[in-house]
């Protein structure tokens, strides 16, 4: 027998096991790909990525890696992904990133080199062979997509879904490729990201697993800890705060002799994978994933102090070296708001001196109404939130229309256009909100046109607004200190849905340039974010009806929110 037979018959008696049981399966992952997949012409190791193996192997339905960047954590999940479509006959995987793009360039640089260097792999695939869809054998296939808006799931029976980078990824698509799991014997999902804000995307779903820490055993002491950036790492001769260390004065610090320090013995601690162990830290609770931090400090061969001390001085925002570099949640100014802001702006004594009322409603099978007293200085006040079953919605909102007084008002337009339009034909001064792109900059344009019997046409009156500066807008509005809320029983939800989004970068393909854009959680709980941003756009909308005239008025209004500092 050769060698590529052996390998051969090896494989088949994987496959056999594998078959038998996904407990085989699952535990034999790390063997398969170190056996049967190769980097560099050799055989795959984890020389220099010895926590990996721990992670390739658990046994649980769903994992969540939390992790810093450049760790390997990317060519990990890819490589499980094969193995379970080489061990397991009749196995599909579905892999996503946040588009279909990076997708695509994930298959020509990371998955075909294994497949093409893998003689078992690259044997069994058959039939099917394009960037988005590959079959292994008689009934395995990996299908490669994109997690956003655009990319529907695709409507098939999927049995391990693997979500990379999921902070970046749209939540909504996210979910609904959970029901492709449905009639699955195996159910299996990986989510994967370096994490963004705490309790959001990746960090919400680590929070609720079991969670693994990769300890350190102090060899001088024997005190176990989990190495921290800035706790544990030390420079000689240096005693200040690590983030005071800039661009401009990093020479002037021995930063290359950096080392980490234990907490206990205040000696050098040898981070060689024979003094590391995951240890859970949450074991005895009832979660189904297996959840994994993965930090700098597992990879000290390829990633030292000193570099990270360099790579922190590269960063405009130290958020963003926290996430990246140091794969941990950190809340940033400009990336949320804090709900200790929401509940700052919550009072219990109404303004003084309104002089209009304006009204936001976001529609769903519960609508959500946010009535709000403005003054001709700017201020902005929430006098008044509810929650309004679809049904009852017509009458609620001829009720509070009356009893506030409402000048302005606006509603999405979105999915109840019926509703829409009933509720337009009785006020004159509600306004459809229709998100739209644009490359200028402009919160929104007006748009009206009469009624016109004779051909049919319907009065028209629609705010083309772009989200993403609107929610810009009003995040700077709430932190100018001319926002308030009166107090009431829903502050908690109110809060919570204020808090619920949050603003990541992203690459304009349109406009070729990085810009940030709002996006839900997985919860996606921010209904009283729309209609307070609708009760927002409302405040600009006062006269413009009375106003325009007959025609279609293409009016277009711009403004800049006033900055100030923020209060205490």
């Amino acid at each position: 027998m050769n060698k590529i037979q052996e390998v051969t018959f090896k494989n088949h008696l994987l496959r056999l096991r594998a078959g038998a049981s996904q407990a085989t399966a699952l535990t034999e992952v790390s063997k398969w790909i170190s056996s049967n997949t190769t980097i560099n012409g050799r055989n795959f190791s984890y020389k220099n990525h010895e926590y990996q193996p721990r992670i390739l192997d658990s046994t649980a339905r769903e994992c969540v890696i939390r992790k810093c960047s450049q760790v390997g954590i990317s060519e990990l999940a890819i490589r499980k992904a094969l193995a379970m479509c080489g061990m397991i006959k009749e196995f599909t995987v579905v892999y996503t990133l946040p588009t279909a793009t990076l997708a695509s360039v994930l298959v020509r640089t990371r998955v075909n080199p294994v497949i093409e260097e893998s003689p078992y792999l690259k044997g069994m695939l058959t039939g099917t062979d394009s960037v988005e869809v590959k079959q292994f054998g008689a009934g395995s296939f990996l299908y490669m997509k994109g997690a956003a808006s655009s990319n529907a799931p695709i409507s098939i029976p999927t049995d391990f879904l693997v979500h990379d980078e999921l902070d970046f990824s749209d939540p909504l698509v996210i979910s609904q490729y959970q029901s492709r799991l449905t009639h699955s014997l195996y159910k299996m999902r990986l989510k994967l990201s370096t994490p963004t804000i705490p309790g959001k995307g990746i960090d919400s779903a680590f929070m609720q697993s079991k969670r693994h820490f990769n300890f350190t055993k102090c060899n001088h002491c024997n005190h176990y800890f989990i190495p921290d950036y800035y706790d544990h790492v030390k420079i000689p001769g240096y005693s200040g705060d690590l983030r005071d260390i800039t661009k401009t004065r990093i020479h002037t610090i021995n930063h290359t002799e950096a080392y980490v320090e234990c907490p206990k013995c205040g000696k050098k601690p040898n981070l060689a994978p024979k003094y590391r162990e995951w240890v859970c830290e949450n074991k005895d609770e009832n979660h189904v994933a297996d959840g994994f931090q993965v930090s700098p400090f597992d990879c000290p061969n390829l990633i030292t102090p000193s570099y990270l001390i360099e790579a922190s001085t590269s960063y405009t925002n130290i958020g963003e070296f926290i996430n990246f570099n140091l794969g941990l949640p950190h809340f940033s100014r400009e990336s949320v708001l804090s709900p200790d802001e929401i509940q700052g702006v919550i009072v219990n004594n109404y303004h003084e001196g309104s002089a209009f009322t304006v009204m936001g409603v976001d529609l769903g099978k519960t609508c959500h109404i946010t009535i709000a007293r403005c003054s001709f200085d700017g201020a902005m006040q929430v006098v008044h939130i509810e929650e309004v079953p679809l049904a009852q919605l017509k009458i609620r909102y001829r009720e509070l229309r009356a009893q506030y007084r409402v000048r302005a008002a606006v509603i999405d337009s979105l999915p109840y256009t019926d509703m829409v339009m009933a509720l337009q034909a009785e006020d004159m001064n509600l306004w459809a909100c229709v998100y739209t792109e644009s490359s200028g900059v402009h919160l929104y344009t007006v748009h009206k046109a009469d009624q016109a019997p004779e051909s049919g046409t319907q009065e028209m009156r629609q705010l083309n607004v772009s989200k993403d500066r609107t929610f810009d807008a009003l995040m700077d509005f709430i932190r100018s200190g001319d926002f308030s809320k009166v107090s009431c029983q829903l502050d908690s939800v109110f809060v919570s849905h204020c808090t619920d989004m949050r603003r990541v970068k992203d690459w304009s393909t349109k406009q070729q340039a990085m810009k940030f854009k709002w996006v839900k959680s997985e919860q996606g709980e921010d209904h009283f974010w729309y209609s307070t941003s609708y009760a927002y756009l409302a405040k600009f909308m006062i006269g413009t009806v009375s106003g325009a005239g007959g025609g279609t008025l293409p009016m277009i209004h711009s403004f800049k929110v006033k900055q100030v500092a923020e209060a205490n």
